[in-house]
């Protein structure tokens, strides 16, 4: 027999939960849900020091719940805040950030700035990876399990990659796609709107040449690719994406593949990069050290404002993307390094090299013990860009034993509907 409990919401945390306590103080958390309402929940788990619970009924409701835009939300594992409007979701995330700042315990107080509101709350995903299931049903896992809730379009993709999923579904070709793969993704070109399909193989069998050639006939992608681990075994058509920015009297055009790292929310994305060269402020006559840099994103426009700018990243596509952009927005004093970060770093204590600013946008992991790394090198500012804030203020606290100050921390909403945050924070050399 599944143990309930009734209690009362305080707060949501980092990942999207909210959390309450019973009489004992054991602390419970449950999905979908806001603070101040009294809830019903059901025990799924039981661990030291606290519950993970099921959300069984919301007993007493806050003001600020919502009717979801999505069927499927609470069974899909794709979105976590769609119980609340999109523009009271902002405060929920900032609060989150600033919990994780308390808890960081760092010696100086830096500026929390307001959450950057999405240009689009919905439509915004120009990239997204469906999950097939063996009988032929396509969606995505249901939150903590690999069942599949199956879905005929999703309200946070860009339309074009819903029109896509709907030929597809239309087609009858899902079903023996569900025999080579389980994953299908569709990456949207920002510019034109165009479409690239990846099917992901799973097992040794190749698809017959007949589905192939169904598959290439759908008219609503551009390219089609089949692909097992990191390799391409059948492609057609287009795979490149581009978009354009704009900075100050200055425009330029990034280009990459789908091999290269982009952000899934492009319209988001160009607000970032203004902010990020806003934070790097007079950059002329400026060294500039972009780790993890992809295809560009940040290394251009930095350079454009007159930095002289070092890109370092271990994707060799991306790199070999980030040159061409570089040559095609007239930029000369840019290098690009295909390396691996921390083995580039270590290669820079002790050495000549100086960088004034330090941009680092690492994967969600952060970069942990590498962090050191940075304190060694001394640039006079770091502004660091992180999908995962709990990851980030890890980092925060090995740069503030060596020696860094942080002194501004801004979130930016580049997923709505969801828990995850990208902040941006700045620190500075005491």
């Amino acid at each position: 027999m599944q143990t309930e409990h009734t209690l009362e919401i305080k707060k949501i945390i980092a990942g999207g939960s909210g959390l309450g306590q019973l009489d004992d103080g054991l602390v419970v958390m449950a999905p979908f849900v806001l603070p101040g309402e009294l809830v019903r929940v059901v025990e799924k788990k039981r661990c030291s020091g606290h519950i993970l619970a099921e959300l069984r009924q919301v007993l007493r409701s806050s003001p600020l719940r919502c009717q979801p835009l999505c069927r499927h939300f609470g069974r899909c594992g794709g979105c976590n805040l769609q119980q609340a409007p999109y523009v009271e979701q902002l405060p929920l995330k900032l609060e989150i950030v600033r919990e994780l700042l308390e808890r960081a315990r760092l010696s100086s107080t830096p500026v929390i700035k307001a959450v950057v509101p999405s240009p689009q709350s919905q439509g915004y995903r120009y990239k997204v990876r469906f999950h097939l299931s063996r009988n032929g049903e396509i969606g995505f896992h249901r939150m903590g399990s690999n069942d599949l809730i199956a879905i005929t379009k999703c309200p946070l993709a860009t339309p074009v990659i819903n029109d896509a999923l709907g030929e597809l579904m239309e087609s009858g070709l899902v079903s023996p796609a569900a025999r080579y793969c389980r994953q299908i993704e569709y990456i949207c070109s920002p510019d034109d709107t165009s479409v690239i399909a990846t099917f992901f193989l799973s097992g040794g069998r190749k698809p017959p040449n007949s589905f192939i050639s169904a598959i290439c006939a759908l008219k609503k992608c551009a390219g089609v690719a089949f692909c097992r681990g990191r390799k391409t075994i059948f492609s057609r058509g287009k795979f490149g994406c581009s978009q354009l920015f704009a900075t100050g009297q200055t425009s330029y055009t990034l280009h990459w593949n789908k091999h290269s790292f982009f952000q899934v929310n492009p319209g988001q994305n160009r607000q970032l990069v203004q902010l990020v060269c806003e934070l790097a402020g007079d950059l002329s006559e400026s060294r500039v050290l972009d780790l993890f840099c992809g295809m560009g994103n940040f290394s251009i426009p930095l350079a454009l404002a007159g930095a002289a700018v070092t890109g370092v990243e271990l994707n060799k596509k991306a790199i070999s993307d980030a040159g061409k952009n570089a040559q095609n927005a007239g930029i000369k004093g840019i290098r690009f390094i295909a390396a691996d970060v921390t083995r580039y770093l270590q290669g820079l204590v002790g050495g000549k090299n100086h960088f004034d600013v330090l941009v680092l946008d690492p994967p969600r992991r952060g970069l942990g013990r590498t962090t050191e790394l940075l304190v060694s090198i001394g640039s006079g500012m770091i502004i660091y860009i992180s999908c995962d804030p709990a990851t980030m203020m890890r980092d925060i606290r090995i740069l503030a034993q060596g020696g860094y100050r942080l002194s501004t921390i801004i979130p930016v909403d580049m997923f709505p509907h969801t828990h995850h945050i990208e902040c941006v924070a700045v620190l500075e050399k005491n």
